[in-house]
């Protein structure tokens, strides 16, 4: 019963005796892996090759299936990693420009939609927030100091990106008359 797939091959013509044998004797005799490369390198002309078109098929497919799922794994698509190299670029972006202060003790408070935030700043950069030169970026529920120019180029990247702060608002209130009013946009209780 052990023969009988070689038999069967044999009669269909799909393996000659010659190479019937060889496999036959090579089970016998485990060879070790480098006698395996040496015998499969000697071939006469006339013998067809170990690796056949159906095997190098099935190779190329098993190849190219393992790369798209490689790729896959690693970020899929080309959108998905262009959205990567923008919040990268952003993300450099906002921690080289910012500008908060881990030892600022003065908090500033700003309107984000309809709720209020707090930020702590420092007396300058109070100063600069109320006079517009410096603006409040929420970015990702973060909150950043950010000046009004590197504020304009996160906007650029980012548009979901919300600037809160006296730089929203006019710089002062002009009454009809054309008199300023000497009541600040943000006052300290």
């Amino acid at each position: 019963m052990g023969n009988s797939l070689r038999d069967e091959l044999l009669k269909v013509g799909l393996v000659g005796e010659e190479r019937a044998e060889n496999k036959r004797r090579s089970k016998r005799h485990k060879a070790g892996p480098g006698k395996k490369r040496k015998q499969a390198a000697v071939q006469s002309p006339g013998e067809p090759s170990v690796t056949s078109s159906t095997h190098v098929l099935r190779e190329n497919r098993r190849r190219t299936a393992r790369f798209v799922r490689d790729s896959t794994l690693n970020g899929g698509s080309v959108a998905e990693n262009a959205k990567k190299a923008q919040r990268r670029k952003i993300q450099e972006l906002v921690k080289s420009e910012r500008l908060n202060d881990a030892q600022a003790a003065l908090a500033y408070h700003f309107v984000k939609g309809k709720r209020i935030k707090r930020i702590y700043v420092t007396q300058d950069q109070h100063a600069k927030l109320t006079s517009g030169a410096v603006v409040v970026a929420a970015l990702e529920g973060n909150h950043h100091l950010l000046t009004r120019s590197v504020a304009e180029q996160l906007l650029d990247l980012a548009p979901q990106t919300v600037l809160c702060g006296a730089a929203d608002a006019p710089a002062g209130d002009v009454d009809v008359d054309g008199n300023e009013h000497p009541v600040p946009d943000d006052l300290m209780w």
